[in-house]
This record gives structure tokens, sequence and C-alpha cells, in this order.
């Protein structure tokens, strides 16, 4: 027994240590890949570096990120949706050829109630009628860059702009150096994981309520399934 306690557990591979660090940490990866990018650009381009040039990647980045966080709630629901770039694209020229002649509020409604329309209409294909969500998304896109070609002609020749403060929050610039596209974007993430928070929740008290109780210990079958989903 004496030789059993004394014997230290094998340390594990550095291999599988770092496909455990990958795998638990996907953020530490990233941010070598981000350095790596930075440094191959100051390599062949170093002029180009700058604050200028980081706020302008902060600013391409950010719509790109808001997308990402759709689709990832959509991915963790067993789903995919190829026309969050169409829809998003409609919605922006939709604010830009309204905002003239109704107002930048009318403008931002009617974006948003078209967006709905449209993630109503997938929604409906994929979970009513049983469309694979690949093809239902792939179609609505296609649908909805018809529709905005077809709106693109009837609206040439009223005249198109972005309002002034839109053009404001997009591209702006806080401080001298913080984009205003970056403090819209920071609730976001914490948008985010309170449904990942709910999501698991749900599915946590709803394994708890159909799992059946053993037999002869039905109360601390209850407690477990209440420490569980609190």
């Amino acid at each position: 027994m004496s030789s059993a306690v004394g014997v230290q557990p094998a340390a594990a591979p550095i291999g599988a240590r770092m496909r455990a660090l990958f795998r638990d940490r996907p953020l530490v990866p990233l941010l070598g890949l981000l350095a790596i990018l930075v440094l191959l650009i100051a390599i062949l381009k170093p002029e180009i570096l700058g604050p200028t040039w980081a706020i302008g990647v902060v600013r391409l980045a950010i719509p790109l990120a808001l997308l990402a966080g759709c689709q990832t709630i959509t991915f963790l629901t067993g789903g995919i949706d190829l026309s969050v770039g169409a829809v998003a694209s409609m919605s922006g020229f939709l604010v830009a050829t309204l905002v003239g002649g109704q107002g930048l509020p009318v403008a931002i409604l009617v974006a948003l109630l078209v967006a709905a329309l449209a993630g109503l209409a997938s929604g409906i294909g994929v979970g009513v009628f049983r469309v694979h969500p690949l093809i239902m998304t792939l179609g609505m896109s296609l649908v909805v860059l018809g529709l905005a070609n077809v709106w693109q002609l009837v609206m040439v020749q009223t005249g198109s702009g972005v309002p002034a403060e839109v053009r404001t929050l997009g591209s702006g610039v806080t401080a001298g150096f913080i984009p205003n596209s970056l403090l819209v974007f920071s609730p976001s993430p914490r948008s985010c994981s309170c449904c990942f928070d709910a999501r698991d929740t749900a599915g946590c008290c709803t394994r708890s309520a159909t799992t059946p109780s053993p037999a002869g210990s039905p109360g601390l079958a209850r407690g477990r399934s209440s420490s569980r989903c609190t």
C-alpha cells in the first residue's frame, strides 16, 4: 500500500496538454493567430501599423462580430442561418434610402420590421414545414437579395445617404482612439452569454423533469435535480 501511495501520476504529453488548452480556452489560439498576422504585417509593411490602422481593423470587425454572435446562438440550437449577411445588408440599404424622406426613426423601424419578417419566414420554413435550415436560409438570402435589387431600381432616382447619426455611430471615434461601434458592441457578448445560460438552464430543467426518479429515493432524486438547475 505504501508503494502505491508513493507512485506519482504520469504527466500528460505536451500535445495532449496543448489540445486541451485550445479546446477549453479557444481565445488563446485566436490571440496567437492575431499576433502572428500582426507580426507578418509589421515585417511586410511596417509603415501601415499605428493607431489609425488599429481603429480601422476594429471598426471593420464589429459588424462581423455582431453577426457571428447571432450565428453562434443559431448553431447552439442545432441550425444554421446563411441569410444573415443578406438581411443585414438589406436593412442598412433600407435605412439609407428611407432616411431622406421618412426620417431616421421610421427608417430604422422599417428595416427592423423587414428583417424580422425575413427571420420569421425562415423560422416557419424550418420549424413548421421541416425544411433543412441550410436550404431555407440560403433560399431566403437569394430572395432578400432579389428584393433589394428591385428596391434599388425603384429608389435610385430619389437619392440615398447615410444619416449623420449612423455615420457617427459606425465610423466615429471617442476620446481619439475608441471606435464608437466598439461601444455599441460591448453589451453584445454579455447578451449572448445570458442566452447561453438561459438555454443551459432550460435544457437542464427539462432533462431533470423528464428523467424518472429512482425507486425508493424520490426525495434524493428531487434534491439532485434542484441542485443542477439552480
